[in-house]
Parts: C-alpha cells; structure tokens; sequence
C-alpha cells in the first residue's frame, strides 16, 4: 500500500511540474477521438496531428480548417500560461558589536568524596563459589 501510494505522489508532482492539470486528463478522450478523425479525414498519422494542433503547423492549420474550432477547444493542453515563480534572495550582513566585557569566574570547589554507602559491602554468609 505504501508503494502505491509513493508511486501515486510522484506522478502527481510529475504531472504538476509539467503543467498536466487533471481537467486535461479527462479531455484526453477528445484527443484520441480527434486524432482519429484525423487519421480517416485527411491520413495524418500521430505525429503530424501532434505537429498540425501543438507544433509548428499549429497556425496555418487553425487558419484553413475553422469549421473545427469547437474540437480545437476541448483538445488537452492549450492552455498557454507561464506560472514561473522567481526568488529574490538578499543577503545582508550584520555585524554584532559585545559592549559588554565577558566575564568569567574562577571558583576554588572543595568537594571530597566521602564513601557514604559503604555499609552495602558487607560479607555474606551466601556467597557463590570461587575458583582457587
């Protein structure tokens, strides 16, 4: 379950960084039902209906065949927006002035270890065997 769901979250920002919204998804049933359209009309094979409705024929093509325009529209991928976010970074230096002195304290500690649990050392009268 966890791998699907990896795998469902990549495609998903895969096809957000390329601009594929899900609205295109579902037109792609007009891209295929006007390819073929396409392939019987005017024997375009798959690439030259990608050249004539996204390529470099793109223009002329609009321009001789209007009576398609309503297919034009529902095809996916013509919306035509530039969503490219740019980031101003400014770096600013400061410089921290300490007015105040660092002081430090030296303190003598008198602290001796005193053996206060000694009485738990005690010999026992059970104790496991010892090796000689």
């Amino acid at each position: 379950m966890k791998t699907l769901t990896t795998i469902l979250l990549s495609c998903l920002v895969l096809f957000q960084s390329a601009g594929i919204s899900i609205s295109d998804t579902f037109k792609l049933i007009d891209l295929v039902e006007h390819t073929k359209y396409h392939s019987q009309e005017y024997g375009d094979d798959c690439f030259t209906f990608f050249e004539k409705h996204y390529g470099a024929l793109k223009t002329s093509h609009q321009k001789n065949h209007k009576e398609e325009k309503s297919q034009h529209e529902r095809l996916p991928f013509q919306h035509i927006n530039a969503n490219h976010s740019s980031f101003e970074v400014v770096v600013m230096s400061y410089e921290f002035y300490l007015d105040t002195p660092i002081l430090t304290l030296i303190s003598n500690s008198h602290f001796y270890y005193q053996n206060l649990y000694s009485y738990l050392k005690r010999p026992s009268v059970f104790q496991p065997p010892q090796s000689v």
